[in-house]
């Protein structure tokens, strides 16, 4: 067996727990707003990092009370602070699916056209940036 330590949140000290509390789905908005201001006020690189992941599991168990905060800009900045780098993944992601469903949309419509698989592949490479591995993918 493995040694295994249980912890209850709700008999955990406030202020000297507040990160660990800070895993729970029941903060406050004044809970979040001090963690906020805390994770702003960090120097140290692996202090904002480690902040960060426990933030961010802490905004996925408390989307009630973050939404409540959005309305806040002070909060809504920080909370931006934060959460930049995944919604800047998350656009990237998007932007490179938009673009593949655009491309099949051009390749259906010139095919509709008559245009052939040469033709086509042809106009991808040229429009897209496309390499020739990557324009065969599309039709």
């Amino acid at each position: 067996m493995f040694p295994t330590q249980i912890i209850v949140i709700k008999e955990l000290e406030g202020k000297a727990h507040k990160w660990l509390k800070a895993l729970s789905g029941s903060l406050k908005k004044e809970d979040i707003c001090e963690l906020l201001d805390d994770r702003v006020r960090m120097s140290e690189k692996a202090d904002k990092e480690f902040a960060d992941s426990v933030l961010e599991i802490s905004i996925g168990a408390n989307k009630q009370v973050i939404e409540e905060l959005i309305g806040d800009d002070d909060m809504c900045h920080a909370l931006m602070e934060i959460m930049e780098p995944q919604l800047l993944l998350r656009e990237k992601e998007g932007r490179k699916e938009g673009i593949k469903e655009g491309i099949r949309g051009a390749v259906d419509t010139l095919r509709e056209f008559g245009h052939g698989d040469l033709e086509i592949k042809n106009a991808i490479i040229q429009r897209y940036g496309l390499s020739m591995e990557e324009a065969e993918e599309y039709l």
